[in-house]
């Protein structure tokens, strides 16, 4: 259940609620929301003295590491929206993400990176724990949810990366969908399992914060860490994707006795793969979503997967409404079919792509997000996703998905 009245600064009424409850677990200690709150205006405090100021976006390049999360809370107190960038990238693409979200600040927490025309931030050696300071002390500023939060790129899978802006609205109303569908509580411990530059990771955050739990970080992604603090910490909540789910499986792991839910995503999912993790007894959830849609927004739980080992399952919530557009127009109005151009309404859409004002337009029409995704709907709502529309083939007049070709070839 989320008790957070989305009317100030999340963190600001979370530690009011929940003061003593422990909000980040690491190898080497324990952060409760009072103390996270103290290291974010600290941080608020130093990155305001370096001119982050309200409205600008400021790029995060960072290991995977929870003052990450700490400098989110900073940028938002102060009205600035965080651009987390994907570590991996190269240098040419980290510049052009810079200059395409026209940033004017780069904070580095990771490895030093040489960055022409921005202000290089480096808090590699950064004492969060000590810098206090109160919310007195600084001026931070006023929160409102049409606010954007958060400017995440996309993968680039078909083409240039784009820049999804999301509001704080959007971010809240993707917690409140999962909430109505997997009752979260204060009482879950979330695993800190994906990368925090991508939208499955970032929201494994904000989903702790708004239900005022803990979440818990290991050392690195890889999977001798993430089976190191599973036993250890022993969580309720894990997002994977199917490669490490399929390790876990090829190694005989168990599931640790707490986990209520491994949410899989990320792509396409084998049903071999997802029942054999079911038999292995961990308790998957299939689910669907993209940046734009600020993850999640279909889901299938452990009951359905030996009944529909092909879908991706049905809306979180009734306010989000999943349609099939077919392509076809009969007197000037689409006609609707069993399988076609998957279409989203959501408040968990993203505002905009940021500095692509065509690309938004082509993408959201008439409150609904076009997917890119080619699939259908069963008389029960469930859904099925076929392949990426950019991947349909079309050949005598037939749509062929590339995935079935490559299949065929393997």
């Amino acid at each position: 259940m989320i008790r957070l009245t989305n009317t100030e600064h999340w963190l600001i009424e979370q530690a009011r609620l929940s003061p003593n409850r422990t909000a980040i677990y690491t190898s080497d200690e324990k952060i409760n929301y009072s103390n996270l709150l103290e290291q974010s205006f600290a941080a608020a405090g130093y990155l305001s003295s370096v001119g982050i100021k309200d409205g600008d976006n400021v790029c995060i390049l960072s290991d995977h590491r929870y003052q990450f999360w700490i400098l989110v809370n900073a940028l938002w107190f102060l009205g600035a929206v965080p651009v987390p960038l994907n570590s991996r990238n190269t240098k040419e693409e980290i510049d052009w993400q810079i200059k395409h979200v026209e940033a004017k600040h780069l904070i580095i927490l990771s490895t030093p990176l040489e960055v022409k025309n921005v202000n290089r931030i480096m808090l590699e050696n950064f004492d969060f724990q000590t810098n206090s300071i109160t919310e007195a002390n600084i001026l931070h500023s006023s929160f409102y949810t049409p606010h954007s939060s958060l400017i995440l790129f996309t993968s680039g899978s078909t083409g240039k990366p784009k820049a999804v802006v999301h509001t704080f609205k959007s971010l809240y109303e993707s917690v409140k969908a999962m909430d109505s569908s997997f009752s979260l509580s204060s009482n879950n411990l979330w695993l800190a399992s994906l990368p925090l530059y991508h939208i499955g990771g970032f929201m494994i955050l904000v989903r702790s914060l708004l239900a005022g739990c803990g979440v818990a970080f290991p050392d690195n992604l890889k999977h001798e860490s993430i089976i190191e603090v599973s036993n250890y910490f022993n969580p309720t909540h894990v997002s994977f994707v199917s490669t490490t789910i399929k390790k876990f499986i090829e190694d005989d792991s168990e599931p640790n006795t707490n986990l209520k839910h491994v949410f899989l995503g990320g792509g396409p999912l084998s049903p071999e793969i997802c029942s054999q993790a079911v038999d292995a007894g961990f308790p998957i959830v299939k689910v669907y979503g993209s940046t734009e849609t600020c993850s999640m927004v279909a889901a299938l739980k452990s009951t359905d997967i030996y009944i529909r080992p092909n879908s991706v399952g049905f809306a979180l919530s009734r306010e989000i409404k999943i349609i099939i557009k077919d392509e076809v127009e009969s007197k000037g109005q689409s006609r609707y079919s069993s399988g076609g151009n998957l279409l989203i309404s959501s408040p968990t859409l993203f505002k905009k792509y940021y500095n692509d004002e065509s690309s938004t337009n082509s993408k959201i029409v008439d409150g609904f997000y076009h997917t890119g995704d080619y699939g259908w709907l069963d008389k029960e709502g469930y859904l099925y996703i076929e392949s990426r529309r950019e991947d349909i083939i079309i050949t005598g007049g037939e749509n062929v998905s590339a995935k079935d070709v490559e299949e065929a070839l393997l």
